[in-house]
């Protein structure tokens, strides 16, 4: 079993929560996700997972793809988990259309680099 330490399981980690939220808020009008507390619920816990996957990836690797803004991503999470009440709808769902893919790139990019494929 991998160490949950490992940069490679932490980018997994991003990587599988970013795809399971997007697959479950797939052909979804913004209402009906926003209508559904199971769904936010679900939206709010896998973006305090990644934020917290994110905040664990070594500095260097964090440096590396400079133009993400990792310092946002992992202030998400403290925002979610201490100042819930403050965070809009409209802003989740920003991050689930716009961030989340993004971010899901750059962590692909990421982990391409540290487990090459076969030459």
């Amino acid at each position: 079993m991998m160490s949950a330490k490992l940069p490679q399981v932490r980018l997994r980690h991003i990587i599988d929560s970013i795809d399971g939220i997007v697959e479950a808020t797939a052909g979804l009008e913004a209402s009906e996700i926003t209508g559904s507390f199971v769904l936010m619920r679900a939206l709010e816990r896998s973006v305090q997972i990644i934020s917290e996957a994110c905040k664990e990836l070594p500095a260097e690797l964090r440096a590396s793809e400079p133009a993400m803004p990792w310092s946002d991503i992992i202030g998400i999470g403290n925002i979610l988990r201490h100042e819930y009440h403050r965070v809009r709808d409209e802003t989740l769902l920003d991050i689930l259309v716009v961030h989340l893919p993004a971010l899901r790139r750059v962590a692909t990019t990421i982990l391409q680099r540290l487990e090459p494929g076969p030459s």
